[in-house]
């Protein structure tokens, strides 16, 4: 039976307070943490943008922590098999999560029969973040976010995003809403295939991280419309944000961190967020995700677990009013 809003919205209120929560063991069970490699399940293929970023942090973290720390790559269902993979294991610091907005925050409000309880994790800190960007197919006559609204009232625009429940399309249904406009969406399977199409012209539109389509703008090969963060992108600080186009609120990032399993003992969860920091303002991951156009993730483990409460609660209401169904 799936979980319901109230009660994983009341499990989400201990993300917060997640070293309180942890139970702990006898501490000469704790004393010795690490004495063996640390596994980071990432829940999507290796290669991917989110592996890539998880490999990164996982090489600081071990020189840090003093032992190795690997990735074990298991995809399928939108990241949702390798988050029930270990929410299952054992709580005791050597099998963590390379959460994010699609596994944490989407996830749980889009599935009816979610393999996993959202709720048995708990922060350890945020990686990075980026904005979503809207751009459109240089021949689709928009050239502005401005021009978008108008178009839309007049004639139908189609918006290529990964999927139905992707990140794209939820961000595309709240546009829809804070805009007042009807937009025509195209799901594929995965972004590569929504990309291919929009650069071919099949779609007036495309949604997506503003990471992917960046480089895609800047050949002209797009015209990029809008970002959704709360400022300028900083790769092309000339596109607007849908806020200072619309004058309205609107935001909508994709991030990724990593997660304990609930009931981790307290000392654990405290060596792994120290390591995690170290990571976190280490030169080498900073200009890292600095190349790659994204921003570092929030600073603290409490606003990460703030941000993925919210995000829950934001996403779970498109769902909810769109009547967003998953492929």
């Amino acid at each position: 039976m799936p979980l319901k809003s109230s009660t994983i919205l009341r499990r989400r209120l201990l993300l917060g307070a997640a070293l309180t929560a942890c139970v702990p063991l006898p501490a000469f069970a704790q004393a010795d943490y690490p004495n063996r490699p640390i596994t980071i399940v990432v829940p999507f293929p290796a290669g991917g943008p989110t592996d890539a970023s998880a490999r990164l942090y996982a090489k600081v973290m071990s020189e840090a922590i003093g032992q190795p720390v690997v990735i074990d790559n298991r995809a399928g269902a939108a990241g949702t098999v390798g988050s029930a993979y270990v929410a299952r294991a054992a709580a005791d610091g050597y099998t963590l999560l390379w959460g994010g907005t699609s596994t944490l925050a989407v996830a749980p409000g889009l599935y009816k029969k979610l393999t996993y309880d959202p709720a048995s994790f708990v922060p350890v800190g945020m990686a990075l973040r980026g904005p979503l960007m809207i751009a459109a197919y240089p021949g689709s006559g928009v050239a502005s976010l401005k021009e978008l609204v108008a178009t839309a009232m007049q004639r139908n625009l189609t918006v290529a995003t990964a999927g139905s429940g992707s990140i794209g399309h939820l961000a595309t249904k709240l546009l829809e809403e804070v805009a007042g406009i009807p937009l025509t969406h195209v799901p594929y399977r995965g972004g590569g295939p929504a990309l291919n199409d929009a650069l071919g012209g099949q779609v007036n539109l495309i949604f997506d991280t503003a990471a992917a389509l960046a480089p895609h703008v800047k050949s002209g090969k797009l015209l990029a419309l809008a970002v959704t963060g709360t400022h300028a992108y900083a790769p092309i600080p000339e596109v607007p944000t849908v806020k200072q186009v619309l004058g309205k609120d609107y935001e909508a990032y994709s991030w990724f961190g990593l997660v304990a399993i609930k009931g981790t003992p307290e000392p654990v969860v405290h060596a792994l967020i120290a390591a995690f920091q170290k990571a976190a303002q280490s030169s080498e991951v900073r200009s890292q995700i600095a190349q790659q156009g994204l921003e570092p993730g929030l600073p603290t483990t409490e606003q990460f677990g703030a941000v993925i409460d919210t995000d829950y609660k934001k996403w779970s209401s498109i769902v909810a009013r769109a009547k967003v169904q998953a492929d």
